[in-house]
């Protein structure tokens, strides 16, 4: 998954979510495939992370996640600073869905509210790979979408046409 860098611009994205949901684990599973669960985890203060992304046209983007500290439920904020920097789609990762036992939020639950909020939600497990890529492939495919054509209204004169393209 992971290539030579390329050309133009670096998307940024946000990781955030409650202390010891498993956001570190995620990024590293899915850009070094390298997860070991009995390694000792320690909180995150903040780290940079860069790899290069499948999207879905067969292409790749350069991507820096941004991973935050844990969030406290009594203090469910995202800083400021990040929001300026991180581009718009919104993703939803529901971790550790291999431990139905203890899960946190129910899925119909978690399904009625993504709906609400019109974001899109991915159950995961950050012990499993595969089940993050749909979701990074989506996600990166959203922030760099295929460049489209605007269309000005026909111009000229009358009884004579013509319509101007311009590819953005």
């Amino acid at each position: 998954m992971l290539r030579s860098v390329p050309p133009g611009k670096t998307s940024k994205v946000i990781v955030c979510g409650y202390e010891g949901c498993g956001k570190t684990s995620i990024i590293e599973q899915l850009i070094y495939g390298n997860l070991h669960l009995e390694k000792p985890i320690h909180p995150t203060i903040e780290d940079v992370y860069c790899a290069i992304i499948d999207n879905d046209r067969g292409g790749k983007e350069k991507i820096c996640f941004y991973d935050t500290a844990g969030m406290k439920p009594s203090h469910c904020e995202v800083p400021r600073a990040y929001l300026t920097a991180a581009d718009v789609p919104i993703i939803v990762l529901g971790n550790k869905v291999d431990k139905q036992k203890d899960r946190q939020v129910e899925v119909d639950k978690a399904k009625n509210w993504a709906l609400r909020e019109k974001v899109k939600l991915y159950e995961v497990s950050a012990a499993e790979r595969r089940s993050l890529l749909d979701p990074f492939i989506f996600l990166t495919s959203k922030m760099n979408p295929p460049p489209g054509k605007s269309g000005f209204p026909q111009l000229g004169r009358k009884g004579r046409s013509s319509s101007v393209t311009m590819e953005l």
